[in-house]
């Protein structure tokens, strides 16, 4: 008899558990004077920068996990063809040997630097994988809202923000015209494309910021 929806709570469950996680690792501050015997917090050490993006992370690459998964099991897109990957040009971002990453060459400036870029290349494509989603619509915001925030976190730590670049807006609207013109095997395919480079971008980031 209840006329309410399960779905009617979705976006309800997926801000509780961002908060969750955001609260896991960003904890409020403890009572003032609490040197209380009986403070489970009060050994432990505070998180660090690197924690907290280490946990963001590792939060939105299980919310990838999960995309990928209903996306292999509903419309079989499992495995990247030669097809597929010659149909969509999309010039993902990614993590190569020059932007200083991998532990051999770390120079965490220039590592830094190429990751906040990164993710803010990224901002378009998952805009387009939020809109064009058709599974768990939550779990496609949660990857995009997430993957903002993240931005956010990794922007004080590049001491020079002007080396920061933000995508060109002629770019942009011809990414914007290739998306229109897609028909419904290519945009899956393309959120696929798009989870797939995101989960490495974020794995080869999650590296480096182990190094820090």
């Amino acid at each position: 008899m209840n006329s309410l929806s399960t779905s009617a709570f979705s976006p309800v469950a997926f801000s509780l558990g961002l908060l969750l996680v955001m609260a896991t690792a960003f904890p409020t501050p403890g009572p003032l004077g609490g040197d209380s015997k009986d403070d489970a917090t009060s050994n432990r050490p505070p998180l660090t920068s690197a924690d907290k993006m280490e946990d963001l992370i590792k939060f939105i690459l299980g919310k990838i996990s999960a995309l990928r998964k209903e996306m292999c099991d509903k419309y079989n897109k499992c495995e990247d063809s030669k097809e597929a990957l010659a149909e969509n040009n999309l010039d993902l971002p990614k993590l190569a040997e020059k932007d200083r990453c991998f532990q051999s060459q770390f120079n965490q400036e220039t590592c830094l630097t190429r990751i906040a870029t990164g993710l803010q290349e990224f901002q378009i494509h998952l805009k387009y994988l939020e809109a064009n989603y058709e599974g768990n619509k939550d779990n496609a915001h949660s990857v995009y809202i997430s993957t903002k925030y993240l931005l956010q976190f990794f922007s004080p730590h590049v001491k020079n923000q002007v080396e920061v670049t933000t995508p060109d807006p002629t770019t942009d609207a011809s990414l914007q015209a290739l998306f229109k013109s897609q028909d419904k095997w290519l945009k899956h395919t393309t959120i696929h494309l798009i989870l797939r480079s995101l989960e490495d971008f974020l794995q080869f980031s999650l590296r480096a910021i182990r190094i820090m």
